[in-house]
């Protein structure tokens, strides 16, 4: 209840307030509550309503005290056209608070009387800009984390390539050495071949002199050159020195297909065919499992697979890796691949050394890793996770020490939407 002397001066000559017990819970309410006759004359109000009423009420050109704003014949006649309407005031006074009110107005059927309920929305408007706020910060945290996930995966295909460089270089050295060798050979065929036409050349335009004379000098070349067996040697040298460059030629683009990364994941998500990046991923790898392994292959009938391959290639090869290092002397990887209802399954096992259970329950943590120091960088697996659950699949393992250890990478052949 306010002391009569606080009262402004619509106020002046009011009872006091009601003291019955649903005016005592107004009175404690945390809004404003009002009730005036039809005409604005206040007829009570609770205490949040008579702190409200010491602000300064701003809405529409309107600038003044409750009385002038709210219970002004324009407003009331504007609020009064219904039985319900709410209007929206701000509020300030000589401390610079500021608060935004929604003012609405009930006009009882039976009675004429005028309920006017002040809602504070500033606190409501605070958490709505915190909630922007902090919106803005996660995006900008997830797309920092993204670009981070997307440089954590190239340094990765990185240091994967840069471990593989020698034996990648080994595959790539011998075919260019021995094609090198065969346009050695060429060369001098060529050369042999050359002097041959020459002598069948002046045979030709000079008939004059004695036939038998260019005829012998024609043999003697042939049996110079070897011409029987350059013949012979010929088509199966070119088609050696073709495979050759072939082989480089494949290696390359393996390693850009491997080591590609698009700036957009839209742009990477095309139907692919598995089997295409598990041989690409053979073939770069291979320098590192020839030694170490037999690689049996038991590929099914797949369709193609919406993802990105060029990540899942990193999945394969950070897998096929693995399992030749935890071989000791040489024992069998087998990849297999199986359609199964709307997924597709790669398997890759091996015969190694298996994995302690103590371990198993960590090799998918980052940084996690039994190899030696220097050798494992303990991202393989944990990013083959993270990129394999983007994939909206699975990557599961079962190991037996001693006997092997089997990564099934499951994948939905179309990603869900």
């Amino acid at each position: 209840m306010c002391a009569e002397q606080t009262r402004p001066p619509y106020m002046e000559g009011l009872p006091p307030m009601r003291s019955d017990l649903a005016f005592d819970a107004l009175a404690a309410l945390g809004d404003g509550v009002w009730i005036a006759d039809r005409t604005g004359s206040l007829l009570y109000r609770n205490q949040m309503g008579e702190r409200l009423d010491d602000m300064l009420w701003i809405r529409g050109g309107l600038v003044g005290s409750m009385e002038d704003v709210v219970f002004n014949f324009q407003t009331l006649v504007s609020m009064a056209e219904s039985e319900n309407s709410t209007a929206e005031f701000r509020l300030s006074n000589e401390d610079n608070e500021h608060r935004s009110v929604v003012l609405e107005m009930h006009r009882l059927a039976d009675s004429g009387e005028l309920i006017f309920h002040a809602r504070d929305v500033s606190r409501e408007s605070q958490r709505e800009e915190a909630l922007h706020d902090r919106h803005v910060e996660l995006e900008e945290a997830y797309v920092q984390l993204k670009n981070a996930q997307i440089q954590l995966v190239n340094s990765e295909k990185m240091a994967s390539i840069g471990q593989l460089a020698a034996g990648v270089a080994h595959e790539i050295n011998n075919p260019i050495g021995f094609v090198h060798s065969n346009l050695g050979t060429l060369q001098n065929y060529v050369g042999g071949l050359t002097t041959l036409l020459d002598a069948y050349e002046l045979a030709l335009h000079d008939p004059e002199r004695d036939v038998g004379q260019p005829a012998a000098r024609v043999e003697e070349i042939k049996r110079q050159i070897d011409y029987q067996f350059v013949r012979t040697d010929l088509p199966p040298l070119l088609a050696e020195s073709r495979e050759g460059i072939e082989r480089v030629k494949k290696i390359v683009l393996d390693l850009r297909d491997f080591s590609h990364s698009g700036h957009s994941d839209a742009a990477e998500w095309n139907f692919a065919d598995i089997h295409r990046g598990l041989e690409s991923t053979l073939n770069i790898v291979w320098s590192e499992l020839k030694y170490k392994a037999e690689v049996r292959k038991e590929y099914g009938e797949l369709p193609p697979v919406e993802c990105m391959l060029s990540q899942l290639n990193q999945v394969f090869l950070n897998l096929l890796v693995n399992a030749a290092h935890s071989i000791d002397g040489r024992g069998v990887i087998t990849i297999s691949t199986s359609h199964i209802g709307d997924e597709v399954c790669i398997g890759i096992s091996d015969t190694g050394s298996g994995i302690s259970p103590e371990n198993l329950k960590h090799i998918f943590d980052p940084f996690f890793t039994t190899k030696p120091i220097g050798t494992g960088t303990g991202l393989g697996l944990a990013l083959s996770y993270g990129i394999v659950k983007k994939h909206h699949g699975r990557l599961v393992v079962d190991s037996v020490v001693g006997e092997g250890t089997r990564f099934r990478v499951f994948l939905p052949v179309k990603r869900p939407p």
